[in-house]
């Protein structure tokens, strides 16, 4: 019965109650709760501190973050901030908190967000001050120019059709770049101006390193046509002739001596081999119109073509021949008791000299009179014949040194009038292989009647020179004196000893 249990009576020793609140004791074979609820707690202060940390560091790295680019963004600021800039530091640092916000928000979580934020600011604040370093450039060398450079520069086919107003838009901005506004579109730096697109910074950058630019400029041929001008000036520097003039003073005590280099057979020449040069053709396009040709059109090839290519050539003979078609290359006074009173010692003569086609003359002549030995056949029949039989290494020489005479012939008369309505086109060379004489025939350009009844421009003899003209110094001179290119005063320099041969013409 409860009422026998004995209240006082002591509990056995080994069950008696052991441990605190904090370490409660256990009993053998009974349950303790509350030992399991202050591990549970103590487990869950462990994990706790551990994702504590975890934040922490996050949190960090974040903050660290954010300075990087916030330094980037610093970097970009000048001394000569526009307002424009101004405000472009300002957007660039809300995008670094936008982009550390996400950053923490995505922790634990989806990052897409953070990325694309990050991704896009590090894209446009990294290459911001590309962007407006290359506009700089530009637009320095834009506004470096005068307005005649530009002018000539500034290709003006750009400024019609479809896309006239989008280029000149690019010009107005590179003549002030101060009037412009940016907007950020994602990874791009959207350059605009009175509210509307001009254009995408990040595809400028693309452009000029493939050498484009925002305005279209003329191209520099300079290279190309020096080398064009190097090919023409071949063979011209021997068509210089040596005039030299003598006066008396007025006292009659001193004799003046004046040289002059006469260049105008040398440019008329030049002038040809220009006229006829590819390369030249070649160059002929918008951007040699505009740098060549003072004018405000735009560049028409039917219109301007030929003008282009004689302003071309008419600028390369002014750098090649700068002294006009006569230059005074020396000056001397002599005492007239060095050369001797007398009036007839003292002339006022010019000289003409046609020493390179009569040397080319003579070379021909000697090569037809004394080939040598392997111009002949040496083998066969051939080799029985008295005087032999040239080979055709002979006939190849033959027609090349005929050649280069007809060339020095036509570099002094070609183009020159004879008479009212002739002009000397070409010559033709005949040789006796007999005597080595050689005589050059003036062509001109006829009108002939055909069997058919059509007619046809042919090169024929001018009718006054139909028994030629045997090439020496004195018949080059009278020839030279029909065609006008010979005053009175002029005396003939010879290039060879002894008498002149006959002048032939029916006149």
């Amino acid at each position: 019965m409860v009422d026998d249990y004995d209240y006082n009576r002591r509990r056995p020793r080994q069950s008696a109650y052991r441990g605190s609140y904090r370490r409660p004791g256990s009993i053998p074979g009974v349950i303790n709760p509350a030992a399991d609820v202050l591990a549970g707690i103590e487990e869950v202060e462990g994990t706790f501190k551990e994702r504590r940390e975890k934040v922490n560091l996050y949190q960090q790295m974040a903050e660290q973050e954010r300075i990087d680019l916030q330094n980037a963004v610093n970097d970009t600021q000048t001394l000569d901030q526009t307002d424009t800039l101004g405000e472009m530091t300002n957007q660039f640092s809300e995008m670094v908190n936008d982009v550390y916000k996400a950053n923490i928000a995505s922790f634990d979580g989806d990052k897409t967000d953070y990325l694309k934020k990050s991704n896009n600011a590090q894209k446009v604040i990294g290459s911001f001050p590309k962007v407006m370093g290359v506009i700089n450039e530009l637009s320095n060398q834009f506004k470096d120019m005068n307005p005649a450079e530009q002018n000539k520069m500034v290709l003006r086919s750009q400024f019609v059709g479809d896309n006239a107003e989008t280029q000149k838009a690019y010009m107005n901005f590179l003549n002030d770049p101060s009037k412009m506004n940016i907007r950020i579109q994602g990874q791009d730096i959207i350059i605009t101006n009175k509210g509307k697109d001009l254009f995408n910074g990040t595809q400028l950058l693309n452009s000029v390193k493939a050498g484009s630019d925002l305005v279209k400029y003329a191209d520099d041929y300079t290279k190309e046509i020096e080398g064009a001008s190097k090919d023409a000036m071949k063979g011209i520097a021997n068509l210089e002739m040596i005039q030299s003039y003598k006066r008396k003073s007025s006292k009659g005590t001193k004799l003046y001596g004046t040289e002059e280099t006469n260049y105008e057979n040398a440019i008329n020449a030049y002038r040809r081999n220009l006229e006829n040069s590819s390369k030249i053709d070649a160059l002929i396009n918008e951007s040699t119109f505009q740098r060549y040709v003072d004018s405000i059109e735009v560049y028409d090839e039917k219109k301007h073509g030929e003008l282009t290519k004689q302003k071309i050539i008419e600028d390369l003979i002014i750098k090649e021949f700068p002294g006009g078609k006569k230059v005074i290359t020396r000056k001397s006074t002599t005492p007239l008791s060095r050369v001797g009173s007398s009036s007839k010692e003292v002339k006022n003569e010019p000289t003409k000299s046609y020493k390179s086609i009569v040397s080319k003359s003579k070379e021909l002549s000697n090569f037809i009179k004394n080939p040598s030995d392997k111009y002949f056949i040496k083998e066969g029949q051939a080799a029985a014949v008295p005087g032999g039989v040239k080979n055709d290494e002979y006939r190849i020489k033959l027609e090349e040194i005929k050649t280069d005479l007809k060339e020095q012939l036509n570099n002094t008369y070609s183009l020159r009038r004879l008479g009212q309505k002739d002009v000397i086109q070409d010559f033709d060379i005949a040789i006796d292989e007999k005597t080595g004489e050689i005589k050059a025939f003036p062509m001109v350009q006829k009108v002939i009647k055909n069997e058919n009844g059509t007619e046809s421009q042919e090169l024929v003899i001018q009718r006054n020179f139909g028994q030629g003209i045997i090439i020496n110094d004195d018949n080059l001179f009278k020839f030279d004196k029909i065609l006008g290119g010979v005053d009175s005063k002029t005396i003939l320099e010879t290039s060879t000893q002894g008498g002149a041969a006959q002048f032939n013409n029916n006149k």
